[in-house]
């Protein structure tokens, strides 16, 4: 980013440069700003400075008035205006003690404002209430109240507004070439600027490495549009480059960055090959279940045993993922009157596992006689998150089932179904 940053506390004795008008005996204090900016960038937090005459001819000496300063900075106070390089500078004498509304003269006439400032005609200024925490513009400081001057196009007169007037903007492209070379060898970079209006704008460009901002050889002057600067690089590596307008006439005109491109540097006499592959999709999803009858062992109103195991095998290179589930049918017989059977969800399991795949897991217990159990919903065995569970996982599972006091003596028969998807649930 390329602007000004809002300005927060300036201690006293941040003293840039005393300048004298000519012709008149009072002096102007600059003050630095924390970062350098253009003068369309708001400091002050809220509007309330207001001038008398609020519009007029720029030779002019307007009065201002002001709201009071806010608590903890009523010490004193004093009229800034923001400088086209961004720094900012006192216009008026501190009034102190500043717990009530207070104004006072402006230390010169617009017209010596805008010349001091190096605004240009037809550019946007603005105008910041400073309130300190000291009287004579000690302690800490805190820019509160603002007001915006707007000079004509020939300098001769001008506006003030509460709000910071729009700015035209303007657009900056680069192109590099070439975007590969060696150390040593002259880059071509070529910048082309226009305004929001179509037209093309005075002004430098500057061509900077990111993030460092490093600027490359000079600035270059914007003719007809477009700035080119020819350099070699003396290292080797990857540079991020933008181009950065600084238009000529702050405060009439927005500046403007480009986006990035990229210069690849090799040594001088080497020569890069560019080299690239596309590997296919492949492999395969693949689940074997045993089909042999498994006998539960009784032992009172509980029957236990195991399933057969059961393989999943994903060779896939796309890592979709997977999940296995299973859900029971009741347990029927036919051979009693009246016939019995026993609910699936009477059946439990506790999923196992001799080998998972990567970053497989297993899908939790599921306790016999639970509502809703394996009978009423599909139970997760084990699953694999996208980008997970490539090689080869050998399931299991512990099975209870609780046999109801009603149930006949009989020999019962159910299935579980085991189902695969081939895809992350």
């Amino acid at each position: 980013m390329h602007g000004i940053n809002r300005l927060k506390a300036i201690r006293a004795g941040q003293v840039g440069r005393k300048v004298l008008f000519v012709g008149s005996a009072s002096a102007v204090v600059g003050l630095s700003l924390l970062a350098s900016g253009t003068a369309d960038a708001a400091v002050g937090t809220q509007s309330g400075l207001t001038l008398t005459p609020a519009s007029g001819a720029t030779s002019t000496n307007p009065t201002y008035n002001s709201p009071a300063c806010p608590a903890g900075f009523q010490g004193s106070a004093v009229i800034n205006v923001v400088n086209a390089d961004g720094s900012v500078a006192s216009f008026s004498q501190a009034n102190n003690a500043v717990a009530s509304p207070f104004s006072g003269n402006l230390f010169g006439s617009l017209a010596q404002l805008q010349s001091f400032s190096n605004i240009a005609n037809g550019g946007t200024q603005e105008l910041v209430v400073f309130c300190y925490s000291q009287a004579s513009e000690e302690g800490t400081s805190e820019p509160v109240f603002d007001d915006w001057l707007t000079y004509s196009s020939d300098g001769s007169s001008y506006t003030t507004s509460a709000t910071a007037p729009s700015i035209p903007t303007s657009t900056t492209t680069l192109t590099v070439s070439p975007g590969q070379a060696q150390t040593g060898q002259n880059v071509t970079f070529t910048a082309n600027v226009t305004d929001s209006d179509g037209s093309s704008p005075s002004g430098t460009v500057s061509f900077e490495t990111e993030p460092d901002g490093t600027v490359i050889g000079s600035p270059v002057t914007v003719t007809n549009g477009t700035a080119t600067l020819s350099e070699p690089f003396s290292t080797t590596g990857t540079f991020q480059v933008e181009a950065v307008f600084s238009p000529s006439n702050v405060g009439v005109l927005q500046g403007s960055s480009s986006s990035v491109q990229d210069v690849v540097v090799t040594p001088a006499g080497g020569y890069v090959e560019p080299l690239a592959v596309t590997v296919p999709a492949s492999g395969s999803f693949n689940i074997t279940v045993g089909t042999a009858t498994v006998n539960l062992a009784v032992s009172g109103s509980t029957a236990t045993g195991a399933l057969n195991p059961i393989t999943v095998t994903d060779s896939r290179n796309t890592y979709p993922g997977w999940s296995v589930s299973g859900q029971t049918s009741d347990f029927t017989e036919t051979s009693t009157t009246p016939t019995g059977d026993i609910p699936g969800d009477d059946l439990g399991w506790a999923p196992t596992d001799t080998a998972l795949a990567d970053n497989a897991a297993l899908g939790s217990a599921v306790t016999a006689g639970s509502k809703p159990g394996l009978g009423d919903t599909a139970e997760t065995l084990a699953s694999a998150a996208a980008g997970d569970g490539f090689g080869t996982t050998t399931l299991g599972a512990n099975l209870t089932l609780d046999i109801p006091a009603s149930a006949p003596a009989a020999a019962y028969t159910g299935a579980l179904t085991v189902t695969a998807a081939t895809s992350a649930p």
